[in-house]
């Protein structure tokens, strides 16, 4: 009997839904669209005037009601062209408020002006919402969720509260005030405040996206910046201590090819690997793949310092460290010599491994070329890369990176740098 195949799981997405929606541009969108429809509502909300105002008689006059329904349609136009700018620009700039502002602000005026004057109050002492009434909140309503897109919540609460303000003082006047005007004034406050909150929240969606994209574009360049110094900062080890090398053994090469010594071709080999692997770690340094192994660095150091005549003692074997640890004290070790052969006249340098017995391994590099002619300022360790700012300073940056630590000290003559990186496994 033979399987049928079964169908591959679909995998799921996990990508945001910002992300799935096109991004910071595409929430905004999407809210821009949503704010654009949510304007025009206030044009069907008036219904509810209308119908409050069928239920009143005498109508009003054809002219009053025209009127106030052009200045209705305006109102929701600059309210329209508020939540428009409101997306792009600041409503207040340098202190004054932007013209669309003014505008929505008399279109305000003029519709609740008209309202006062041309539609009636209440029908009965049963109804607060009337036609009056239900027109002025409205209309606030309108105003301030559109003014949402450029003020905080807290200032329009406090300029919504003319709406309840308004109203009761039109019951008063009408002499049908009572404990029932206060509970619709209090009704009609909390639209205007739901209508507000509404906008000004999309609002504050779209500018935390915006700060997000922004925030991602900082760290986008931040990362640039970071592989830029970390290619710096590798080029001018591995270069340095290439560079010295084989100038080193190009000058022992020539000395030996003078005295027709056969050891010249050897050095000239030794040369060209030199350049060999220089070429490799280069070309790891910008991939960003290079490794450094310790042990290689040591039998390389113990090299360099004999060919450039300097006597070299190795004393300790390599602990059994982690590869990050391994690498730190690899790249001291390289930036050490380098700056050895280059920078001092030492005759003696002497390396050594240890455990200083906390849970930590101990690397120290000693020599004698402090006293040396062009040897100041640290040359035995530092040398250019102290006095350029990537030596040292790039090696504390690698040995914290792996919570180790770089001491550089003078006793007399000599120059002792010493790195502490901690043991894995090991107690504290």
């Amino acid at each position: 009997m033979t399987s049928e195949p079964t169908a591959a799981p679909r995998t799921a997405s996990h990508r945001p839904a910002a992300s799935l929606a096109g991004g910071a541009r595409g929430v905004e969108i999407y809210t821009r669209i949503s704010l654009y429809l949510f304007v025009p509502l206030e044009g069907f909300f008036y219904l509810y005037a209308v119908v409050a105002l069928a239920e009143h008689d005498p109508l009003p006059s054809a002219v009053g009601l025209g009127a106030l329904a052009v200045a209705a349609l305006v109102h929701i136009g600059t309210a329209f062209a508020t939540v428009h700018v409101g997306f792009d620009r600041p409503l207040v700039a340098g202190g004054r408020l932007h013209p669309i502002v003014i505008a929505l602000l008399a279109a305000t005026a003029v519709v609740v002006v008209l309202a006062l004057v041309v539609l009636p109050g209440t029908a009965s002492d049963a109804v607060r919402l009337d036609a009056r009434a239900m027109t002025i909140a409205v209309c606030g309503a309108a105003t301030c969720g559109a003014l949402a897109t450029g003020f905080a919540i807290r200032p329009l609460a406090v300029v919504a509260l003319w709406v309840p303000v308004v109203v009761l003082f039109t019951w008063v006047l009408d002499g049908s005030f009572s404990g029932g005007a206060v509970v619709a004034a209090v009704l009609l406050y909390a639209v205007v405040l739901f209508w507000t909150g509404t906008v000004r929240i999309s609002m504050w969606i779209v500018e935390v996206v915006r700060e997000l994209e922004v925030a991602r574009e900082v760290a986008g360049r931040l990362a640039v910046a970071e592989e830029r110094l970390r290619i710096s900062r590798d080029m001018h080890d591995v270069v340095g201590r290439a560079l010295s090398a084989v100038a080193v053994k190009s000058d022992l090469s020539a000395a030996l090819a003078r005295r027709g010594d056969p050891r010249a071709a050897e050095e000239m080999d030794e040369v060209r690997t030199l350049a060999q692997e220089s070429l490799r770690e280069v070309r790891g340094v910008v991939a960003g793949y290079r490794s450094t192994d310790l042990a290689t660095e040591l039998a390389g150091a113990r090299s360099v310092l004999r060919a450039a005549g300097i006597a070299v003692r190795v004393i300790g074997e390599v602990p059994p460290l982690g590869s990050p640890q391994q690498e730190a004290l690899a790249w001291v070790v390289r930036e050490t010599v380098t700056n050895v052969v280059r920078h001092s006249r030492a005759t003696e340098c002497r390396l050594e491994l240890d455990d200083d017995g906390g849970g930590a391994t101990v690397l120290r590099i000693a020599n004698d070329g402090v006293g040396g002619a062009g040897a100041g300022a640290g040359a035995g360790a530092g040398g250019a890369g102290d006095r350029g700012g990537t030596g040292l300073a790039g090696l504390r940056e690698r040995l914290a990176a792996v919570g180790g630590t770089l001491d550089v000290t003078t006793h007399g003559d000599r120059f002792i740098v010493t790195a502490r990186v901690p043991t894995p496994g090991a107690a504290p």
